[in-house]
């Protein structure tokens, strides 16, 4: 049986950066020369295309890339969980409990986000589309958790979180595979330490939760404040690509080993 695919998830991701990486150096590059450009769009003036366009580009991609490394961590713990299932009863006891419990408080979590279970048009009916996946949560959350059945763990369940993914919830992730600190384990990264010019684990896992606090503050100001389109230079959002090109392949490589553990 083949094992979970967390390279995937990876090469998606890079994909994405690379992407990012191109059409933020385009317009760099034509905001010093819009000479050549030209549209057939209406009300579209391409000779405005400058530092303004710069900031507002690179703003723009610092939100497409916090979303993207939310959904590579979401589909490489997926991966992780789906094995997870096959694995289970030969983890020890410690960690099953554990896994069991915040897979508890974690449907709790689901449940609560299920607001109605009426349709939308009036005359308001059951809607049965909303009981059926209303059941299948509860169903599986009590096949797992009360019946300690492990066959039922849904990989949906296990990445669900509303919150920006920030170090804290990055590790808060982990532990519903049974890892304590998913930050603390790709800080063993000799790529990660290099970038950070650390020589130990406990520094890099202190720059790493520095840094990912750092750049989810941005991301916050920028998604919240319409005057945040400005002051975010190509070198600084360069660097955060290389940053979240070296932690996604360092989650990578912490997830293969702790799933090879199992």
């Amino acid at each position: 049986m083949a094992g979970p695919d967390l390279q995937g998830p990876l090469t998606d991701f890079l994909a994405r950066t690379a992407e990012l990486r191109r059409i933020v150096a385009a317009i760099e590059s034509l905001g010093k020369d819009s000479s050549k450009l030209q549209t057939t769009r209406g009300g579209v003036d391409l000779s405005l295309v400058g530092s303004t366009s710069a900031n507002t580009v690179n703003a723009m991609s610092l939100v497409f890339l916090a979303s993207s490394f939310e959904e590579f961590v979401r589909e490489e713990l997926k991966q992780c969980a789906s094995e997870l299932s096959t694995k289970y009863q030969g983890l020890p006891a410690e960690t099953r409990q554990a896994v069991r419990s915040v897979y508890w408080a974690t449907s709790l979590t689901r449940l609560g986000f299920v607001r109605s279970i009426l349709t939308k048009d009036k005359p308001q009916v059951i809607d049965p589309l909303a009981l059926a996946k209303l059941r299948a949560l509860i169903d599986g959350t009590k096949g797992f958790v009360l019946d300690d059945d492990p066959s039922l763990i849904d990989a949906s369940t296990v990445v669900h979180h509303s919150n920006n993914f920030k170090a804290h919830v990055v590790d808060d992730l982990s532990r519903r595979i049974g890892m304590q600190s998913l930050v603390d384990s790709a800080s063993e990264s000799a790529k990660l330490k290099a970038y950070f010019g650390t020589s130990t684990k406990a520094d890099t896992s202190k720059r790493v939760r520095a840094k990912l606090n750092e750049f989810y503050d941005r991301r916050n100001e920028i998604v919240h404040s319409l005057s945040s389109a400005a002051g975010y230079g190509v070198d600084a959002v360069f660097d955060y690509f290389v940053f979240f090109e070296t932690l996604a392949d360092s989650i990578r490589a912490s997830l293969s080993k702790t799933v090879a553990s199992w």
